[in-house]
Order: structure tokens, then C-alpha cells, then sequence
């Protein structure tokens, strides 16, 4: 090529960079003036954090109160997300089984969250209660139609089930279930009432014995019903008035394996195998199992664990996540260690985000769900993992788990704005006086940002709409 023309395409190249460079400048620069205006308003700004990145180069682009450590709400759970699917990998399941030893059943929990969940199981058109179905067609087929007795082999968790930070007036609710190494339809149970003949029926699902749940409702013209839990033991209670049907709140149970049992020894007795004997917990040694009968695995992808965690925000199943942390190596199988706790799930995932590059300095994690109102971690950690998880091998695993602007999730309403639509994938976070969002923003120009929103105030609460509105706005190189 000749000189000349060499130099004139080099003074092409140059410019063109330049003027790129100039417009991505003025770009960000012009979204730092929205987020500084947005943040001036808050009374509380101070309260705040924010970070946005380039999710490619991990370039900061703007930052306000970055290293401050903040609540996170469930936002925390993009942490124990990642880490698991870094740790296991997505092809690992949770394998729940099931044998026959003579006429005695065994049930081996792995620590899976999914079993009887309603929406597992849609995602999959399935029925709710299909493990049941498989359980007992599985036993039928090895022709016992009665068994001696059930035993339940939860010790794959410890028996700390309900983690020492969450608010005792919060104890019954949905959000606040116990974790356990055998867990059914979230540990919680769901009424539904119907009158009929002057009589009030209470519909529960999973179906339950009587003696565990106990329906004192009274016919009234008040309808005032109450499901609650028992003052003390396992099972719950009906009281009140009623006067007409309808679907009360989920309201979770005490111990998950005595709900577990209750609800697996019913299902098999309305499915023609009867249960002459108790349902018992007791760990069952590797050289008893190798002497039984296995009759059924129940098996859960990993991918579905995230996809309920992170889209729907769902407790349960990131508590489970963290403890099964601290059972389950590198090749998804049982270390052989004692029971997964908060304290060794812990430990695993701070170690597994310290080598995937998330320096988590200065954090405390103290559950997995992000419930605990102990925990703190700041917008440029979440910002820092988000960036890795976008060029992460999986990363296409834990970018389909994420919750979707105006679609089913989280984010279905409140970020239903047609501007963010097709273009916002995030984790939400909300408990009293925390509101949180992270997750990647599509600009018009293809260019994906990374961001993390904090805010521990009141104040503000269009703010995180507000700011997507802001990053999508104007700017960045065409």
C-alpha cells in the first residue's frame, strides 16, 4: 500500500476512534447528570448505592456510595446463585430416593427445595403432587400394598431450620418457611375453603391427615377465618368464622420433616397403600442403604433451583442453595461432611466468590435469601459479580434464571414499564426499610450495562425504575 494512502487510513481509524470515544464519553457522562439529578432528590441519599458498569469491559461508568455496605434484601441472592451454579455446575441435581427395606419404606433426602412446588412443576406440566404419584406406583410395582412403617433420613441439613436472625412476629409466613434436608410445597400448606350443606371443608394442599391439620371453623355471616400454627408441636389449626369458600394465605409449618411425613403418609394411603406403622426420622447409614431396595430417584436440575430463586424471588429455595453449599464439592457429590449449615454454606460460598474475582471484603453474609436484616454487601461488589457472571461459561444458564421486566416474576408489575420491557433482567429486593435492584439494562445501541441499586430509605421508591429510565436514555456510541 502506498505511504500516502496508508496515512490517510490511519487519520480515518483515528478520528473515527476518537469521535466513538467522544460520544461514549459524552454518553455516560450525559447518564451520570440523570443518576446525580435522581439521587439529589432523595433526602437520604447518603442511604444509597449504585454502581453502573460496562457488563463487556466492566469499565465503571458511574458509581455513588460504591464500597458503603448496605442491606441487600433478596438481591443477595444473585450471590448464592452464582456461586452454586460456579461450585456444582448445571448439570447438577438434587436426588431425593426412596427405598424398601421388607415392608418399611426410606426416603433419603438431598436437600431439595423443589418437591410439590406448584411451580416447578407447571414449568414442566406436571402435577404438584407427581413425586407421590411416582413414589407409590413405584412401590405398588414391587407388589407391596402395605407397609410396616416410613422413615425419613432429612440429615443432609442440620436441624437448625429457621435461621436465628429472622423476626419471631414473621414465624408462620410463606417468605419466612423452614429449611430442610426434606422439604414439600415450600413447607407450606395452602387452604382452600368451600361451603356446601351448611358444612365448611378445608382443602389443603398437599392433602393432610386430619390430626395435622385440625378445622375448627365455624358457619357465620362474618368471614373471619384464621389458619395459623399450633401454639406448640407440629400441625396446624382452622379457627374463626366463615361464610362463605375461598383460598386463604400460605401459612409454613414448624419441623419440614414431620410436615414431610404427614403429608407423604396421607398421599400413600389415598393411593391404596396403607401405613400400618409410624413415620420416623433417623439417619440411615451407606451399609443399610446398600442392603435395601432403591425404587425411585427423584431428581431436580440445578437450573430450575435458580430459575425459582432469582425470577421469583422464592426464600426456601436460596436457604437450601447456601446449605447445600457446604455439603455438595466441586463434582456435586456429598463431601461426607456433617449436616449443610448457614455456617458451612457460608464459608463455601465466600471462598467460591474470592476465586471467581468478587473480593467481598467488608461483607457480612449471614443467610442466603437475604431476610436476615444483618446482612450487608455493597453496589461495586454485586456490580463486580454481575460483570463476571456476563462472560461467565454458564453464563446463559444464570442469565435465564433472572426475573424479566413485565413478565411472570418479580418484576412483572412494578417494572412493567414499556421502556424497560425486553431490555431489563434483574434480581428485586424488598424487606422493611430496604428496597433493592440489580441485573443488566440493553441499551438501544446493544450495549449491556451491569448495574446494582441499593437503597436502605424509604424515600425514593420510583427510584429504580426511574434510574433504568435514566441508563437507557441517550448517549453511548451508535
Amino acid at each position: 500500500m502506498p505511504e500516502q494512502r496508508m496515512r490517510a487510513v490511519r487519520l480515518v481509524v483515528f478520528v473515527f476512534v476518537a469521535l466513538t470515544g467522544a460520544a461514549a464519553r459524552g454518553g455516560a457522562q450525559g447518564v451520570a447528570e440523570r443518576l446525580d439529578a435522581l439521587l439529589a432528590r432523595l433526602p437520604q441519599a447518603n442511604a444509597v448505592g449504585l454502581v453502573v458498569a460496562d457488563a463487556e469491559s466492566g469499565t465503571v461508568l458511574y458509581e455513588h456510595q460504591a464500597d458503603t455496605p448496605l442491606k441487600p434484601a433478596s438481591v443477595q441472592k444473585l450471590f448464592v446463585t452464582a456461586a452454586a451454579l460456579e461450585r456444582l455446575g448445571p448439570g447438577f441435581e438434587y436426588q431425593t430416593r426412596v427405598y424398601l427395606q421388607g415392608t418399611e419404606l426410606w426416603v433419603v433426602g438431598a436437600g431439595d427445595p423443589a418437591i410439590g412446588d406448584e411451580r416447578i412443576a407447571d414449568r414442566h406440566n406436571q402435577n404438584p403432587d407427581h413425586a407421590f404419584d411416582e413414589w407409590a406406583a413405584a412401590v405398588r410395582a414391587r407388589g407391596v400394598t402395605s407397609l410396616s412403617g416410613i422413615v425419613l433420613d432429612d440429615s443432609v441439613f442440620d436441624e437448625q431450620w429457621v435461621h436465628p436472625d429472622w423476626p419471631d412476629g414473621q414465624a408462620d409466613t410463606w417468605y419466612q418457611a423452614p429449611v430442610g434436608g426434606l422439604n414439600l410445597n415450600d413447607n407450606c400448606v395452602d387452604v382452600t375453603l368451600a361451603v356446601r350443606g351448611g358444612r365448611i371443608e378445608a382443602k389443603s394442599q398437599p392433602e393432610l391427615p386430619a390430626d395435622f391439620l385440625r378445622n375448627d371453623l365455624k358457619l357465620a355471616k362474618r368471614q373471619h377465618p384464621v389458619l395459623r400454627r399450633r401454639a406448640s408441636g407440629d400441625g396446624l389449626e382452622l379457627t374463626g368464622t366463615a361464610a362463605k369458600g375461598g383460598a386463604l394465605s400460605p401459612v409454613c409449618v414448624r419441623r419440614p420433616s414431620a410436615f414431610f411425613g404427614a403429608a407423604l403418609k396421607e398421599a400413600f394411603e389415598k393411593r391404596g397403600i396403607q401405613v400400618q406403622g409410624s413415620v420416623a426420622c433417623r439417619r440411615l447409614p451407606a451399609d443399610a442403604l446398600a442392603r435395601a431396595t432403591l425404587v425411585a430417584t427423584y431428581r431436580t436440575p440445578l437450573p430450575d433451583v435458580l430459575w425459582r430463586a432469582n425470577r421469583f424471588s422464592q426464600n426456601l429455595f436460596a436457604e437450601c442453595l447456601l446449605k447445600s453449599l457446604g455439603v455438595y464439592g466441586a463434582d456435586g457429590r456429598a463431601t461426607g461432611d456433617a449436616g449443610g449449615s448457614w455456617d458451612s454454606g457460608r464459608a463455601v460460598l465466600l471462598e467460591t466468590l474470592g476465586r471467581m474475582g468478587v473480593d467481598m471484603s467488608g461483607a457480612a453474609i449471614r443467610d442466603g435469601s437475604g431476610l436476615s436484616h444483618r446482612n450487608r454487601v455493597t453496589a461495586a461488589q454485586i456490580t463486580r459479580l454481575l460483570v463476571l457472571m456476563h462472560r461467565h461459561r454458564h453464563a446463559d444458564v444464570f442469565l435465564a434464571s433472572l426475573a424479566e421486566a413485565g413478565e411472570l416474576g418479580s418484576m412483572r408489575h412494578r417494572y412493567s414499564d414499556p421502556a424497560l420491557r425486553g431490555r431489563l433482567r434483574g434480581k428485586t429486593g424488598s424487606i422493611e426499610g430496604v428496597r433493592g435492584l440489580a441485573g443488566y439494562l440493553t441499551r438501544p445501541d446493544g450495549t449491556v450495562l451491569a448495574f446494582a441499586l441499593l437503597m436502605n430509605t424509604e424515600a425514593g421508591a420510583d427510584l429504580p425504575v426511574q434510574a433504568c429510565r435514566a441508563m437507557l436514555e441517550g448517549g453511548g456510541a451508535r
